[in-house]
């Protein structure tokens, strides 16, 4: 690969996570150049306008060193296996691993260009018009490895991820899912499930905590579609155990137990201190 200075990154999907990278990439001088692709036109568009991207292209280009895959979970498997022969080195950023992996060694050998990734952040906006050059500072970035992936594009991806602000790591795919199950999947669950019992005449005595607890059913709904599917048997997991805990709460709630409502918020409580002074 070519020095970092004037390597050539496309960007396959110019929404939030694609945006902020090439905006962040940009900013630091990490490519010599980027180019967008995208299957809504209007979107690489507006990303090129916005000087995120040099150009919009209609395909990866041949000679080109990397390639960021910030497409819908559902969609990377297929553009891993279109580039298993391209160059450049592939990376990704959908929050499902092992699903992805799984699916691209069913169709053919798994490139060992191809280093899969998660960086855990976001929002539930979305579109290049969102982008946010420090949306990875600070973030974790969680790397997905397999036996036969090179070591020498993990590191330049691990750099790459380091220049935007985040934080690499390194864990099975199989682990990251099972994680990512319980602390992003699920909520996002739960707070589609919410939602549903919101009735228009609701949102006007609305406040802080509905807003907060709400905030990400705000998703885009193909995207959190693909997710929550690919990772459905460790999710399917995540749920049965919430609804033990739910249980738990009703019988409390029925019995009116004070004693034993505290305590299950009490343990709850402490979780969520303990992450503000992790």
């Amino acid at each position: 690969m070519r020095s970092s200075a004037i390597a050539k990154l496309a960007i396959v999907g110019t929404g939030l996570i694609g945006g902020s990278f090439a905006k962040a990439a940009r900013s630091r001088g990490l490519f010599g150049e980027i180019v967008g692709l995208d299957r809504d036109p209007e979107l690489a568009k507006t990303a090129l306008a916005l000087g995120l991207i040099d150009r919009v292209a209609q395909g990866v280009p041949a000679d080109f060193d990397a390639v960021l895959l910030a497409t819908p979970a559902d969609r990377v498997a297929p553009w891993v296996c279109d580039l298993a022969d391209h160059r450049g080195i592939l990376f990704d950023v959908g929050s499902v691993k092992a699903p992805i992996i799984k699916a691209v060694r069913e169709q053919r050998r798994l490139p060992a260009h191809y280093v899969p990734c998660h960086p855990i952040t976001g929002s539930e906006r979305s579109g290049p018009a969102t982008a946010d050059g420090e949306l990875f500072a600070g973030a974790k970035v969680i790397l997905t490895p397999e036996p036969e992936t090179d070591p020498a594009a993990i590191k330049a991806v691990e750099g790459w991820w380091r220049a935007v602000g985040a934080i690499p790591e390194t864990m099975k795919a199989a682990e990251h899912d099972e994680i990512l199950a319980v602390t992003s999947h699920l909520p996002h669950l739960l707070a589609f499930a919410y939602l549903e019992q919101v009735e228009p005449h609701h949102l006007a005595q609305v406040g802080p905590g509905f807003r907060d607890f709400t905030r990400i059913g705000g998703g885009d709904a193909e995207l959190w579609a693909a997710v929550l599917r690919l990772n459905r048997a460790p999710l399917l997991a995540a749920l049965k155990s919430a609804k033990r805990s739910m249980q738990r709460l009703e019988g409390a709630l029925a019995e009116e137990s004070a004693d034993s409502l505290a305590a299950m918020i009490s343990a709850a409580a402490d979780k969520r201190r303990s992450l503000n002074h992790g």
